[in-house]
């Protein structure tokens, strides 16, 4: 492992998350805005198909171990990168094609059993590059120095968030198959042209004596079990668990909520999500710069301080769907977005910390899986509580602010959750004297 940080390699390795930002938009703003609003689909089958290739995270964890034990052509993280993000570019490519036959008739099998398709293929490449490409990070970064350096990896992918919308309004203003299959695309190409730039290089060979020893680690089911048998991992799995689906039981139907409630167009409601990237994105710099001195086990404040101003933000985008207060959208989406900014500061950090040196692909291979199947299960219940209260009240209003109050309430109790967690116990037992050697040269 390189013992140097540097800045201008975060920014480089970072910027593999603007292009995940990119496809992120396409598949979980612009695609289910189309399906929902303009097609007239049911939110339920659109966010479980949203949600579904979440259910694939398993695959992040065997991918992880996989890439801790079984490097390929010398490499160990850098291969099986590129067999996740090739999954995801074959999906982008084909999803044009299941939404044009969805458009011609929305009852179509076949658009549907392709579309379920797509989306099993892009969470088996989002699960199996997630793992390895947070180990490279890990990798290439300093123990005390690890937090930043995902910082700025989230940093990029909200920047990815924030501009994107923007751009992806104005190429897709209104709908029609052949825009949609042109952006498609192009967003493709720009995505693998980030992740071939940044992660170029930066993946190290091993050694033959490295092989040998790596080889000689427990098979992955005895190791799964040894990580489970540590209370503190237990109670920071379910943190994470909780907080993902709280935090993202929106993503199906935000956009929705924009043109059902208010009857904003496909460019406007596309640009919520740059509204919540813009406040994620400030905000995250901020905290970045204050909390840079801390190492990765000592960022519980910032983490509560995050998830406290979610809480307000999804309080405000519920009295503005109540009240019909379109004004208030955006403050609301702002506010959240910079609640999420902090958070997300934190809890990637303490995800670091969570994390062992032999084991790092392992680890994160989890903490990865955990995140991305509690998003899925989030996203889904998103969907299925908007139908249900909308078929029991019959008002718009009412079931998509149901949404957000039950996601803050979910918020509230991560917060409980992560102050009755001890990272720093759990970082001091498994790193042993690095931690305190590193600990004294953190800056």
């Amino acid at each position: 492992m390189d013992s140097r940080f540097s800045v201008l390699r975060s920014l480089k390795i970072g910027s593999f998350n603007f292009g995940s930002a990119l496809v992120d938009i396409l598949t979980a703003s612009v695609w289910n805005r189309v399906m929902i609003t303009d097609l007239g689909a049911g939110a339920t089958p659109v966010a479980i198909l949203l949600a579904l290739r979440y259910l694939l995270a398993p695959l992040s964890i065997w991918a992880g171990f996989r890439s801790d034990t079984k490097p390929i052509g010398g490499l160990r993280r850098t291969p099986y990168i590129w067999m996740g993000r090739a999954l995801m570019l074959l999906a982008v490519i084909l999803l044009p094609i299941s939404l044009a036959q969805l458009s011609v008739d929305l009852s179509n099998p076949i658009g549907w059993l392709l579309a379920l398709l797509i989306f099993i293929a892009y969470g088996a490449g989002t699960a199996i590059s997630g793992g390895p490409y947070l180990a490279l990070i890990h990798d290439r970064t300093p123990a005390a120095k690890r937090g930043l350096a995902i910082s700025i990896a989230q940093t990029l992918l909200l920047l990815g968030f924030a501009i994107s919308p923007i751009v992806f309004g104005r190429l897709l203003p209104t709908y029609s198959p052949e825009q949609f299959q042109s952006l498609a695309i192009l967003t493709g190409i720009a995505a693998a042209l980030f992740w071939f730039f940044s992660i170029f290089r930066e993946d190290r060979k091993v050694t033959a004596t490295e092989v040998d020893q790596r080889a000689e680690q427990p098979r992955l089911g005895v190791m799964l079990k040894r990580m489970w048998a540590d209370r503190r991992a237990r109670r920071f799995a379910i943190f994470l668990s909780l907080g993902a689906i709280a935090s993202f039981a929106q993503d199906a139907v935000l956009e929705p909520f924009g043109g059902d409630v208010f009857g904003m167009n496909v460019e406007q409601t596309t640009r919520f999500t740059a509204y919540f990237g813009t406040g994620v994105l400030v905000l995250m710099i901020i905290t970045a710069i204050v909390t840079r001195k801390r190492r990765p086990e000592q960022q519980t404040r910032p983490a509560v301080i995050g998830l406290s101003v979610m809480i307000i933000g999804l309080a405000l985008l519920a009295v503005a769907g109540l009240a019909y207060i379109r004004w208030l959208i955006i403050p609301a989406l702002l506010v959240f977005g910079g609640g999420f900014g902090v958070y997300t500061i934190g809890g990637v950090s303490l995800l670091m910390a969570m994390t062992t040196e032999k084991e790092a692909g392992a680890y994160l291979g989890l903490w990865t899986m955990i995140q991305l199947m509690s998003r899925g299960v989030g996203i889904g219940l998103g969907g299925v509580v908007r139908d249900v209260m909308l078929a029991l009240t019959g008002a718009e209003a009412l079931a998509y602010a149901s949404v957000f109050i039950l996601e803050a309430i979910g918020l509230a109790v991560c917060i409980v959750l992560v102050l009755r967690l001890d990272v720093v116990g759990f970082a001091r037992q498994q790193q042993g004297g690095e931690f305190a050697a590193s600990f004294a040269l953190a800056d």
